[in-house]
């Protein structure tokens, strides 16, 4: 589902993987699709320190996986509004395009408590799997990017 916002840069048309980024206060969740963009998996977590520093951190990705468009949650309030959380993502979107790297939010609703429940039903609990939970939120993002993009 998108979240009706306008992209920042739009790149469906150009080959090469999509990133999703999961923002969190501690860590960042990384997806990666496959080349074709039908699959979504999770990739990898980073450490929040600064955005300045997460922004040098994805554009180094981008390059070194042959990504092509980043797609960063928004997280997007129950009614609808958009917070302090809204606004960092949207910081970092611009900054990542300013660095010539094309960027779409999406909305992010609910992702992180799926994650959860995706890993309790595997038997795992988020205090020991804290990391996976951002990497996982990020591959549903990134998922629900992908069919929506697929439908249109």
């Amino acid at each position: 589902m998108s979240s009706g916002t306008p992209a920042v840069d739009s790149s469906r048309g150009l080959p090469g993987r999509v990133l999703g980024v999961d923002l969190g206060a501690r860590r960042v969740g990384l997806a990666l699709t496959d080349p074709l963009r039908m699959i979504s998996s999770p990739f990898s977590t980073l450490p929040m320190t600064s955005e300045s520093a997460l922004v040098g951190e994805l554009r180094g990705l981008c390059l070194s996986n042959a990504v092509a468009l980043v797609v960063i949650g928004l997280p997007v309030s129950t009614d609808g509004s958009e917070g302090p959380g809204c606004a960092r993502s949207r910081r970092i979107a611009a900054s990542l395009a300013a660095e010539g790297l094309a960027v779409e939010l999406q909305d992010e609703s609910w992702s992180s408590r799926e994650a959860e429940e995706i890993l309790r039903e595997t038997g795992k609990s988020r205090r020991t799997e804290r990391g996976k939970v951002d990497a996982i939120a990020a591959s549903l993002i990134l998922s629900d990017y992908l069919a929506g993009a697929s439908r249109t």
